[in-house]
């Protein structure tokens, strides 16, 4: 029994390890392989090719009048609830001063919302050898030498 447990279980398990191993099989190779030649036929008919770059933009909206807009707006808005509060010189004040917060807040709020955003610009070697630039705004989880698609101005991954 001694021998039983030494040779013969340690064979066996080495065999269906052996066995099992066979079983495995290679992902599958997509995009064009390097020296692209012709034989080769793309996973997709358009739009298709391999990441060559990626990386994080600032887009600036290039609207320098956000902030004018909104101080407009606010003051506009800031003057009609500051005419609802007190009676005759009271009420005038209070126009006055509700007029000019709205306008000050106005003017933040619109400067924050007409500035720029972050952004991804991948650089994709389509199959036909040409290049395309695209910049999304969502991250496209995309690195250099993925096999990727591009549909409707977007980059996903294959």
């Amino acid at each position: 029994m001694n021998i039983f447990k030494r040779c013969i279980v340690p064979a066996a398990v080495l065999a269906t390890g052996l066995m099992l191993g066979g079983c495995v099989t290679a992902p599958p190779a997509y995009g064009p392989p390097p020296g692209y030649g012709g034989g080769y036929a793309p996973r997709c008919q358009q739009g298709c090719g391999v990441v060559q770059d990626v990386r994080p933009i600032y887009i600036d909206s290039g609207n320098p009048n956000g902030g004018t807009l909104g101080a407009v707006i606010g003051a506009v808005a800031g003057g009609v609830l500051g005419s609802t509060i007190g009676k005759g010189d009271g009420r005038t004040a209070a126009t006055v001063v509700g007029a000019v917060a709205g306008g000050v807040v106005g003017n933040q709020i619109g400067q924050n919302s007409g500035g720029g955003s972050n952004a991804w610009r991948v650089v994709v070697r389509l199959d036909n050898g040409q290049y395309a630039t695209v910049t999304q705004r969502n991250d496209p989880q995309v690195r250099n030498g993925d096999y990727v698609q591009i549909v409707n101005g977007l980059v996903y991954r294959m």
